[in-house]
C-alpha cells in the first residue's frame, strides 16, 4: 500500500487485489462516512529502524461492532488463503471472501 499525506488528508492508495479487500474492510468498520465515524489511534510507538508495520486502535468501536467482520467482495475469480492454519479456497467474482480464523482470509495475487 502506498500512504500519501497532504496537510490533514492521509491517502491510502492499495497496490494489490488483497489489499483493496482489506481497505474496503477497514472503511467498513471505520463508518463509511454515514453516521457516527471512529478514530483511528496509535499504539505503541512506531520506530522505522525495528518496526515492520505500525499498529492503530478504532477508537469507538461497540461490543458488535468490534466483532463484525465486514462482508467483502471478491473483485475476480481467485484463490484466497488463510495465512494462520494455511487453508486455501477457490471463490468466483463477487462472492464474498470468506472468514478463516477469525479474520478475513487474503486474495493470492
Amino acid at each position: 500500500m502506498k500512504i500519501r499525506i497532504d496537510k490533514d488528508i492521509v491517502e491510502i492508495i492499495p497496490e494489490h487485489a488483497s489489499e483493496t479487500a482489506e481497505l474496503e474492510a477497514l472503511w467498513i468498520k471505520m463508518g463509511n462516512c454515514v453516521g457516527e465515524t471512529k478514530r483511528l489511534e496509535p499504539m505503541g510507538v512506531y520506530v522505522p529502524s525495528e518496526n515492520r508495520s505500525a499498529k492503530f486502535h478504532i477508537e469507538g468501536l461497540t461490543e458488535e461492532e468490534t466483532k463484525a467482520v465486514p462482508q467483502v467482495l471478491a473483485p475476480y475469480d481467485t484463490d484466497v488463503y488463510c495465512y494462520i492454519c494455511n487453508r486455501t479456497e477457490h471463490i468466483k467474482a463477487g462472492q464474498p471472501i470468506p472468514v478463516c480464523c477469525g479474520r478475513l482470509m487474503e486474495i493470492l495475487d
